[in-house]
């Protein structure tokens, strides 16, 4: 009797390190999750591991391809491809797994494409933003009208014109000199930046909260920011994933945001 108890103890021991061991293994556990909602119904997150996507208001499509020096660069192309999947225009090293387009009322098309470093995910994990590339294109043509970057954790949202949006998370409490100067806390916010002037950022909207709202995901798995892209508005929903019954699991919404991208809202 006493040998099977040490044995269950043993098997019990192994099976709390192998989970430990599982969460060691996926530094993203616990990570806040992104989803980004078009009019159109399309929509992108960590899993939507795609070939080609839609370009949101046309009928043309983003596809990645591995640049011809891809195995000493791991550099990416762009293909824009027409409806019948034919290739308009191949911009070499500017693209990556994870790309976004739209199409704006003068006919020219944002594209973003993102760089993520999460394992296990094909991005869209808060905090394993690298950078991304945005680009202004002229459909018509090819021609790149517009080109720059933005940087780590800047999650690019949408477009309207030559304004470019973005979420930008929280910043918890530090200090520096240990603890001799206090940094305070920074709460999550979305702003903008224009091409006429790239490097300044402009608040359009901030958020009540430093990493997340105050909402009762006790019940839940797995958080999820879904934004919702409209014209001129945007909605930020913070979701759970949780039980609904009968073996079903829902993101539930707990909290959310309506935010104006009209000019006048915010100037």
């Amino acid at each position: 009797m006493k040998g099977k108890i040490m044995r269950h103890v043993v098997s019990l021991c192994g099976g709390a390190t192998a989970a430990l061991l599982l969460t060691g293994c996926n530094p993203t556990a616990g990570a806040t999750e992104y989803e980004v909602i078009y009019p159109s119904g399309y929509s992108r997150d960590s899993y939507a591991y795609d070939e080609k996507s839609p370009i949101e208001g046309s009928s043309c499509y983003l596809q990645w391809e591995e640049a011809d020096d891809y195995k000493k660069t791991y550099d990416y192309d762009i293909h824009i491809l027409d409806e019948n999947g034919s290739v308009l225009y191949e911009y070499p090293d500017m693209g990556s797994k994870a790309m976004r387009g739209s199409v704006q009322e003068d006919g020219n098309t944002w594209v973003c494409a993102e760089h993520w470093t999460a394992p296990h995910h094909n991005g869209y994990v808060e905090g394993w933003l690298k950078e991304s590339e945005l680009l202004l294109i002229d459909l018509s043509c090819g021609e790149i009208l517009f080109q720059d970057k933005a940087g780590e954790n800047e999650f690019y949202l949408t477009s309207n014109g030559t304004r470019c949006y973005f979420y930008l998370p929280g910043k918890e409490e530090s200090d520096k000199l240990f603890g001799l100067i206090k940094i305070p806390a920074e709460n999550a916010v979305i702003y903008y930046r224009d091409i006429s002037d790239w490097t300044q950022k402009h608040t359009v909207y901030t958020f009540d909260y430093v990493s997340e709202p105050d909402i009762d995901t006790r019940n839940g798995v797995l958080t999820r920011i879904k934004f919702y892209i409209s014209e001129n508005q945007l909605k930020v929903a913070w979701t759970s994933y949780e039980s609904v019954g009968n073996g079903n699991w829902e993101y539930l919404e707990k909290k959310a945001y309506e935010i104006s991208l009209a000019e006048n809202a915010f100037q």
